[in-house]
C-alpha cells in the first residue's frame, strides 16, 4: 500500500514538474516504485500458490478423514448388529437354560450332605465325622412363577456377563431329628428307560410324575437322563419325580378315523402335530366324522406335522349327492355301505384303507 501511494505521489510529482531535470528525476522515482510494487506481487502471487498447495493437501486430509469415518462408522455399526446379536441369543439362552424350583434346588442340596456324610462314616474308615454347616454361593438367574421361586443354572460351557447373574449366598446347617421313614417310599431309579415306562413306574411306586425338561442328547429321544429326587432314595409317596430327557424331535401319529372332527383336533394338538386341511365327503356317517386322514396312523413324524383330514359331510348333502331320498327303493343299507366304503377306499390313501373300511363297515 505505501509503495502505490508513493507511486501516486511521484507521478502526480512529474505533472507538475517545470524542467527536464525534475521530471527525469521523478520519471526515476516511478519506475523504482513500479520495480517494488512488482516485486511486492511476485511475492505475494509465490505466497499464494504456497497457500494454495496447503489447501489442496487440506482437502486431501480432509477426503481421507471422510473415509476413515465412513469405514469406522460402518464397523461401529457392524458391532451395534453383533451386539444386539448377542443379547439376543443371551436372552434365548436365559430361557431354554434348565430351571429348578426352590423345593427342587433344597431336595438336591440334601442329598448332596447325605451322600457326603456317607462317604465320610465308610464302614472301612476308624474315624466318624459329621458336616457341620455347608456354604453355598450360587450364581443363577432368578424368576418367580405361579408365585414359586425358579432358579435358571447356566450350563457349562455358557459365556454370561455378571451383570445377567444373581448371587444367591446361604449356609445350610444340620438339625438333629428322630428318623421317621414309616411313611416314606422308595424312589424307583428311572434312568435310562422311557418317559413312558418311567411314568408308569412312577405311578406303581405311588409318586406322580413332575416337571419333564427336554434337553439335547445323544440318546434315544425321550430317554431320562436325570431326576430329582435321585433313584433309590426315599421320599412321601404322592410327590412328584421331576425328570430331564432327551429331547423328543418325533411322534406317532394316532389313528383318527372314527373320531368327531373336534376330538381329533384335540388329539393331534395333545400328539404335539397340527390339524392341517379338512376336506368334507359326502358319506352316511355323522357329520364331522372323520373318514381318512393325509399320515397313516403308527407312522414316525416329525413335531409339528399337519395331518390332512377327510370328514363327512352333511346328510343332506349326501343325500343330494346320491340323488335318491331315504324312501325310495334300492339296495340294502348293508350293500349301499359297502359300495360306498370301497368307492372310498379307491380315493385314500392305501395304508388306511382297512382301518378306514373297518370302521365304517362297523
Amino acid at each position: 500500500m505505501s509503495d502505490t501511494k508513493e507511486l501516486r505521489q511521484n507521478i502526480e510529482r512529474l505533472n507538475k514538474s517545470t524542467t527536464a531535470a525534475l521530471k527525469n528525476q521523478s520519471y526515476n522515482l516511478i519506475l523504482r516504485n513500479i520495480e517494488s510494487i512488482e516485486s511486492e506481487l511476485v511475492a505475494s502471487q509465490k505466497e499464494l500458490s504456497t497457500k494454495t498447495d496447503v489447501l489442496e493437501q487440506l482437502k486431501k486430509r480432509n477426503m481421507t478423514l471422510e473415509q476413515d469415518y465412513s469405514v469406522l462408522n460402518s464397523r461401529v455399526q457392524e458391532i451395534l448388529k453383533e451386539k444386539a446379536e448377542v443379547e439376543r441369543k443371551l436372552e434365548k439362552l436365559s430361557r431354554t437354560r434348565p430351571q429348578l424350583s426352590s423345593s427342587n434346588l433344597i431336595k438336591a442340596f440334601r442329598e448332596s450332605l447325605e451322600q457326603m456324610d456317607e462317604s465320610m462314616n465308610e464302614d472301612s474308615s476308624r474315624m466318624s465325622y459329621s458336616v457341620s454347616s455347608m456354604n453355598i454361593r450360587l450364581m443363577t438367574n432368578i424368576a418367580v412363577e405361579d408365585n414359586e421361586l425358579r432358579f435358571q443354572l447356566p450350563k457349562a460351557d455358557d459365556v454370561i456377563p455378571a451383570d445377567n447373574m444373581s448371587q444367591v449366598e446361604f449356609t445350610i446347617k444340620p438339625s438333629l431329628k428322630e428318623p421317621a421313614f414309616s411313611g416314606y417310599a422308595d424312589v424307583p431309579d428311572i434312568i435310562g428307560l422311557d418317559i413312558d415306562t418311567a411314568v408308569s413306574m412312577l405311578k406303581s411306586a405311588g409318586f406322580v410324575r413332575g416337571e419333564v425338561i427336554e434337553k439335547d442328547s445323544t440318546l434315544v429321544q425321550g430317554t431320562v437322563l436325570s431326576q430329582i429326587p435321585s433313584g433309590n432314595s426315599v421320599a412321601k409317596p404322592g410327590d412328584a419325580v421331576d425328570m430331564v430327557i432327551s429331547r423328543i424331535t418325533s411322534v406317532t401319529v394316532p389313528d383318527l378315523v372314527g373320531m368327531d372332527l373336534d376330538n381329533a383336533k384335540k388329539v393331534l394338538g395333545t400328539g404335539r402335530l397340527v390339524c392341517g386341511k379338512v376336506t368334507e365327503q359326502a358319506d352316511s356317517s355323522r357329520p364331522g366324522t372323520v373318514l381318512s386322514q393325509s399320515v397313516a396312523s403308527g407312522e414316525f413324524v416329525d413335531i409339528g406335522t399337519p395331518v390332512d383330514l377327510v370328514v363327512a359331510g352333511s346328510k343332506t348333502e349326501f343325500a343330494a349327492v346320491s340323488g335318491k331320498s331315504k324312501v325310495n327303493s334300492g339296495p340294502s343299507p348293508v350293500i349301499a355301505g359297502a359300495v360306498k366304503d370301497l368307492k372310498r377306499m379307491s380315493s385314500i390313501d392305501p395304508s388306511s384303507r382297512f382301518s378306514s373300511s373297518r370302521t365304517s363297515l362297523r
